[in-house]
């Protein structure tokens, strides 16, 4: 069985909905699946320990 997500939503200037639509297209995918990818690289940039 997959992963339980929630859904949420969220208010976005249109026009970063537009780039981020294009960049999904790009990468051959969804909106929803791109802003995912993008906030997870983001926790894991954030929340990983820094190296001395």
């Amino acid at each position: 069985m997959g992963v339980e997500k929630k859904v949420y939503s969220f208010r976005l200037e249109e026009r970063m909905v537009e780039q981020l639509k294009s960049c999904a297209e790009k990468e051959n995918r969804t909106l929803s699946n791109m802003v995912e990818t993008i906030l997870k690289s983001y926790l894991e940039r954030k929340l990983s320990p820094r190296k001395p």
